[in-house]
C-alpha cells in the first residue's frame, strides 16, 4: 500500500514537471518568457477533471412489455435506480393504445425534440448509453406509492447530465391521451439533460394548468411548480428551449438525396 501512495505522489510530481516544462517551452518559442502561474494551475486541475458524462443522443420508446429492476446497469440492461425495491422486478404492460395512437405519440416526441441534435426511435438501440422511455399504468407499477404521478425520470439537482437513465410515462394514470403522455415524457427526458421544472404555463416543464399546446420556449422563466422559484441548479430562470440546445447542439441537417 505505501508502494502505491509512493508511486502515486511520484506519478503527480512527474505530471508537474511535464506540464510545466511545455508551458516554459511555449512561451520560449513565443518570447515571452514567464514562470507558470496560478492561472497555468487552473488548467493543470482541469486536465485531471473527470470528464462530464456525454448526453445521451438516441430517445428510445419501448411499446411493450419490459420487466424493469432496481440497479445501475441503466437503460441497456432495463435497471434504474428509482423504481421501489432493491429485491423486486417490475414487469410493465407497455404502451396498451392502438397502432393510430402509437404512430400519433411517436410523431409528437419527435416534434418535440426536432430542434435538437438527437434521434427519437422506436428500435431499441445496440450501443449502450440512450434514453429508455418505459410505458405502466401507474407509478405503483414500479413500486412507487405516490398516486397522482405522470411521469418519473432520474434528475441531477445540479443540472447535470444522467448518462444511460431509464425514463417512465404512466399512461393510465394520464387518462391515456396522447397529446399529454408525449408532453410528459417530454419533460421526464429533458430532465435526464438536467432541466429543471418551469413555471411558464406553456413550456413542456411546467406542473401549472395548460394553456395551449406546449413545447420547450426559447423564452426566460421562473423555475417552480405550484409557485415560482430559483432553479435547482441556481440560476434565477430558465430557457427550457436554450439549455437543451447547449447540451444537445442544434439538429443536423438531412443529407441531401442522391
Amino acid at each position: 500500500m505505501r508502494r502505491l501512495y509512493w508511486a502515486l505522489i511520484l506519478v503527480g510530481v512527474l505530471a508537474v514537471g511535464v506540464f510545466a516544462g511545455l508551458v516554459i517551452a511555449k512561451r520560449l518559442r513565443e518570447d515571452r518568457w514567464a514562470m507558470p502561474d496560478g492561472d497555468d494551475m487552473v488548467r493543470l486541475r482541469d486536465v485531471f477533471r473527470p470528464a462530464a458524462p456525454r448526453p445521451p443522443r438516441v430517445i428510445y420508446l419501448h411499446r411493450g412489455a419490459l420487466e424493469v429492476a432496481r440497479g445501475d446497469g441503466g437503460s441497456s440492461q432495463n435497471q434504474s435506480a428509482i423504481v421501489g425495491s432493491a429485491k423486486a422486478r417490475y414487469p410493465l404492460r407497455g404502451f396498451t393504445g392502438k397502432d393510430a395512437a402509437w404512430k400519433e405519440l411517436t410523431s409528437c416526441v419527435r416534434k418535440l425534440f426536432s430542434p435538437f441534435d438527437v434521434e427519437v426511435t422506436t428500435e431499441r438501440p445496440r450501443a449502450d448509453g440512450y434514453v429508455l422511455v418505459a410505458f405502466a399504468s401507474k407509478a405503483s407499477d414500479i413500486g412507487i406509492t405516490q398516486r397522482r404521478v405522470g411521469g418519473l425520470a432520474p434528475y441531477d439537482s445540479a443540472g447535470g447530465v444522467v448518462p444511460d437513465p431509464v425514463v417512465f410515462a404512466f399512461s393510465g394514470t394520464l387518462g391515456n391521451r396522447t397529446r399529454v403522455i408525449c408532453e410528459t415524457i417530454g419533460m421526464e427526458v429533458a430532465h435526464v439533460y438536467g432541466l429543471d421544472h418551469a413555471y411558464l404555463c406553456s413550456d413542456v416543464m411546467t406542473y401549472l394548468p395548460a394553456c395551449g399546446a406546449r413545447s420547450f420556449r426559447d423564452r426566460d422563466a421562473r423555475c417552480g411548480e405550484k409557485r415560482a422559484r430559483d432553479c435547482s441548479y441556481g440560476a434565477p430562470t430558465q430557457n427550457s428551449y436554450q439549455r437543451l440546445l447547449s447540451v444537445l447542439g442544434p439538429a443536423r441537417a438531412a443529407a441531401a438525396p442522391r
